[in-house]
Parts: C-alpha cells; sequence; structure tokens
C-alpha cells in the first residue's frame, strides 16, 4: 500500500470509527481499523462483531494494500500530524505515515484476520429523511435500559407502518414513544435495534435520505460514504400499547424550560441512590419538593394551567428532566390519574404525529 490524501477529510471519517471499536476485548483485532486502498480511494471499516461501520476517503493510490491498524493510537497520530497531505505506506506488516517533517511507523495485523463484514446491501431499502429519523431516535434514546440481563430492552423498538415510522424504547421505569410520517415506510413487523447503533446513528452528519435496510438477522443503515451495519435484537418487546394510561383525567401544562429548570434545582438535595422528588399539584401551581435526612430540603413553586383537584406524586427527577430536554415545543402537558398510576408527558405542540412518555411513579 502506498497512498496521499487530505488529512481533514480522513480525520472526519475516522472519528466516528472510534465509537465502534472495541477498547477492552479478548479479541485483539476488534481493537483495530481495517483500511484497504484501492481504486482512488481508501475504505475504513470498524466492527465490536455487533455493529459495524465502513467509510471511505478520496485518496492517490500509487499501489493497492490492507492492513489493520490499532485504531486510538492511528487516530491520535493522524489527529496530530501538521500540513494538509497524508502519505501511508505499507511494508509488510509496518505502516508509515509521513506529514510534513513528522513520520511514524507503527505495527499491525494483518487484514485477513479481520473479520467478514455483514452484507446487506441486496435487500430493498426504504429513504428516510435522516434530520427527521435523528429527531426520533433523540426522542426515545434516554429510555433505552443499560441492564445487560434485560437484552430485550437494550435497543428501541422500530416499527414501520403505512407511510409512518413509530420508534418505542422503555427500561420497565419509562417508556417513550414518537411516530412521525414518512413517505415509502410499508406496514410491518417491528424490529430491534441495538443501544449502540443507535448512539452511532446520532453521530452521522448529512442532510439527505438515509437508506434503511433489513435483512435476516442485520440491519443497514447508508447515509453518503457511512453504512452502519448492525445485528437485530432477538427478543420480544412489550406490549407497550397497554402501558400507556388511557384514562389520566388530571391534566396540567406547563412552561417546559420552567419545569425543568425547578426538577432540576429540586434534585439537588436528592440522594444518589434514592432520585426521587414529590410533585404537590393545587389549582393553578405544582409544588416540587425533596426532604433528605442527610443533606436537608428544597422546595419549588411552579405556576401550571391546573383546575383538578389535589394531589400528590412521586417521580424520578431524572426521567422526568429527560423527557422534558427531548420535547422540542414550548409547552407540556402532565396527564395523571392518582399516586400510584403512571405519569404521561405530553408535548402541547411540535412537529411529531404523535410524542408522549410514560414515566412509573415512586413511593415517598
Amino acid at each position: 500500500m502506498e497512498i496521499r490524501l487530505n488529512r481533514n477529510e480522513f480525520l472526519a471519517e475516522l472519528a466516528p470509527m472510534q465509537g465502534i471499536v472495541e477498547r477492552r476485548t479478548t479479541i485483539p483485532v476488534l481493537s483495530h481499523l481495517l483500511l484497504s486502498a484501492a481504486n482512488d480511494r481508501l475504505s475504513l471499516a470498524a466492527t465490536d462483531l455487533d455493529v459495524s461501520l465502513t467509510s471511505w476517503v478520496e485518496a492517490e493510490v500509487k499501489k493497492e494494500g490492507a492492513i489493520a491498524v490499532g485504531a486510538k493510537k492511528f487516530v491520535e497520530i493522524i489527529r496530530a500530524l501538521q500540513g494538509e497531505q497524508v502519505k501511508l505506506a505499507l511494508d509488510d506488516r509496518a505502516l508509515t505515515i509521513t506529514a510534513g517533517s513528522s513520520r511514524f511507523k507503527i505495527h499491525g495485523l494483518p487484514a485477513a484476520d479481520f473479520p467478514t463484514l455483514p452484507d446487506v446491501s441486496k435487500e430493498t431499502a426504504v429513504q428516510i429523511p435522516f434530520t427527521r429519523l435523528r429527531k426520533m431516535v433523540a426522542k426515545v434514546l434516554f429510555a433505552v435500559s443499560s441492564e445487560e440481563s434485560r437484552f430485550q430492552l437494550n435497543g428501541a423498538l422500530f416499527k414501520p407502518k403505512d407511510k409512518a415510522l413509530e420508534l418505542v424504547a422503555t427500561d420497565g421505569h419509562r417508556l417513550a414513544l414518537v411516530e412521525d410520517d414518512i413517505d415509502g415506510v410499508k406496514e410491518g413487523d417491528g424490529v430491534l435495534v441495538p443501544r449502540k447503533a443507535l448512539q452511532e446513528l446520532q453521530r452521522f452528519e448529512g442532510d439527505g435520505d438515509l437508506a434503511f435496510r433489513r435483512g435476516e438477522h442485520h440491519l443497514s443503515f447508508r447515509l453518503g460514504k457511512r453504512e452502519l451495519i448492525c445485528r437485530i435484537l432477538e427478543g420480544t418487546f412489550p406490549d407497550y400499547e397497554r402501558v400507556i394510561a388511557k384514562d389520566n383525567d388530571k391534566k396540567a401544562i406547563f412552561e417546559r424550560l420552567v419545569l425543568a429548570d425547578a426538577v432540576r434545582r429540586v434534585a439537588l438535595l436528592t440522594g444518589d441512590r434514592a432520585r426521587a422528588v414529590r410533585l404537590l399539584l393545587k389549582d393553578g401551581a405544582l409544588t416540587v419538593s425533596t426532604s433528605n435526612p442527610d443533606l436537608g430540603e428544597a422546595v419549588e413553586e411552579v405556576p401550571c394551567e391546573y383546575t383538578g383537584g389535589e394531589l400528590k406524586l412521586g417521580i424520578n427527577p431524572d426521567y422526568l428532566d429527560q423527557f422534558l430536554s427531548a420535547v422540542d415545543g414550548q409547552k407540556v402537558r402532565l396527564d395523571m390519574k392518582d399516586e400510584n398510576t403512571q405519569c404521561v408527558g405530553v408535548p402541547v405542540e411540535g412537529d411529531d404525529k404523535r410524542y408522549l412518555c410514560v414515566i412509573m411513579p415512586m413511593r415517598i
């Protein structure tokens, strides 16, 4: 391999690869990037066997070749270099990196040791406006479970409908659901997309359409030069419609930022283990409070549009804050029934066809 390429363009494609690479692994090649030079481009690939990312950069290829290099040090070297052009030259299993007056030589692994990546290119693609999908993912990502034992909740459900797409995530304590109209989508079975794939999708950049393909065991998301391929999560997602309370008759409307700031301030005096605040609703006002025997007490009153009877509710402030941060509009509505029934938050205004967050109550 002997190539020359633009350093800034190279760095732009290297950066997202770092999120895929496994840093702590018993399989050394999974901490490496695959570099393959051919046909006037340098192709890049990273994988942890569940999620893979490929991309490419235009290059002046004098000699074709391929090698797997340690991702962390390689990216650090390219980032530290000065000058617009970078030269890469492969001699056996050593890669020489030259730019300006700097010269590095790093050892790598044979390209043949790098895992074969899944191919979903033969499947029919559905075109989804990427900016819209990215906003939808952001509105449910916080509710994805991080507990490895609950593997069927370690991702979001992509549910295609007739000219619409629904995304749902839950960790058992809260649930987030967003639905939006998207032309070209057809009714079909839902599929579970892993949390890591969703996080890496959020790092994509671009305004065009994203090509979504579904294979037997893998999903593909392609945008411009980049293609993210992930393994479909196995397991049965909960019947989420049953979790959404339909008879919450007590409804309160708030200024979103005012409520979010108040909840964050009061939450400062909650304990690390028992993260809970008390909501007390009366006509025209909400009192947010907490009492901690080790730290003290905090109370704040928030104006709201509410005319129901008095209602007390214990809630995790982080869950409420994350929902409020994901909402686009200026006002939100909380639908409640009693201290034992889940709270349902919805935006009063917004572009989404449907968006809501269900938060289970806490006993205080």
